[in-house]
C-alpha cells in the first residue's frame, strides 16, 4: 500500500511540474546576425506604418547566438564618419556638449533573451547607458521571409516604433 501511495504521489508531482514548465518556442529563426533595414513609426490617424523620418539613415546590427544571448548596436546617420581625432583640450564647452551628445546617440546593449509565442524579452546585462543595466525590453516579433520585425512596447519620443531587420547570409 505504501508503494502504491509513493507511485501515485510521484506521478502527481511529475504531472504538476510537467504542466507548469514553460517551454521556449523554437527560436531557430532568430539565430544569426541581422542588419537594420529601417525604423518605422505608427501613424494612428492613418492606422499605418511608415518610415520614421527621425531615424532615416540609422545603421545597426542585432545578433542572436542561439543560446539565449543577444547583442545590438544602433548608430545614427553619420556616426561612422564622425571625426574622433579631435583634441578634447582644444574644444570649447559647446563643442564638448555636442561631442558628448553625439557619442551618447550610439546605442549598444547585450542581454539574455526569452521568447514567448509572439514576444521576445531582452534582459539587458550591459548597455551604453549605465541606468539601463539590468532592465528589460519587450518586443513583439514577426518574420516576413528574411525580415525580422521587432515592435517596441514602450513609446519612443511620443511614437510607437518598430525596427525591420534583414537576415545576413
Amino acid at each position: 500500500m505504501k508503494e502504491l501511495k509513493f507511485i501515485i504521489g510521484l506521478l502527481t508531482l511529475v504531472t504538476i511540474f510537467a504542466c507548469s514548465t514553460k517551454t521556449q518556442p523554437n527560436d531557430s529563426k532568430f539565430h544569426g546576425m541581422w542588419r537594420l533595414d529601417k525604423f518605422e513609426a505608427y501613424d494612428s490617424s492613418k492606422k499605418a506604418w511608415s518610415d520614421d523620418t527621425m531615424r532615416i539613415g540609422w545603421n545597426g546590427y542585432i545578433l542572436y547566438d542561439g543560446q539565449g544571448h543577444m547583442g545590438v548596436h544602433l548608430t545614427p546617420k553619420g556616426y561612422k564618419d564622425f571625426d574622433t581625432n579631435k583634441n578634447i583640450d582644444s574644444l570649447n564647452r559647446d563643442e564638448l556638449v555636442a561631442l558628448t551628445k553625439f557619442y551618447k546617440s550610439n546605442f549598444v546593449y547585450f542581454s539574455d533573451y526569452i521568447l514567448t509565442e509572439s514576444t521576445v524579452e531582452h534582459k539587458r546585462l550591459s548597455a551604453t547607458e549605465p541606468q539601463n543595466w539590468g532592465k528589460s525590453l519587450t518586443r513583439d516579433f514577426e518574420f516576413k521571409q528574411d525580415t525580422l520585425v521587432l515592435t517596441a512596447h514602450e513609446i519612443m519620443a511620443g511614437r510607437k516604433i518598430r525596427l525591420r531587420w534583414i537576415k545576413l547570409k
